[in-house]
């Protein structure tokens, strides 16, 4: 909703999210789903429980919320190099 309390098209949150970021100076692709990848991804990663950021991210299937839990190649390295080697 909008001050005047008319509903507003979606797009216009990504218009005013464009304008934000191009007068920052920040990436390109910063976008509306692009802050609520962040906001899911950051939780899971400060470890908070996945049941909970699927609540707060509004998801109905769990599965949706798991993507944001799925390794990167610097946790796949990081598990590797805690491995004890041989001394």
């Amino acid at each position: 909703m909008s001050y005047d309390t008319q509903p507003r098209h979606p797009r216009g949150a990504t218009d005013i999210l464009a304008t934000i970021a191009a007068d920052a100076g920040i990436r390109d692709d910063f976008s509306p789903h692009f802050l609520r990848h962040c906001f899911g991804t950051t939780l899971v990663r400060d470890g908070h429980d996945l049941v909970l950021v699927a609540e707060l991210m509004g998801h109905a299937r769990f599965e949706t919320t798991r993507t944001y839990a799925l390794p990167t190649a610097a946790d796949r390295q990081r598990a590797i190099d805690s491995l004890p080697t041989d001394r």
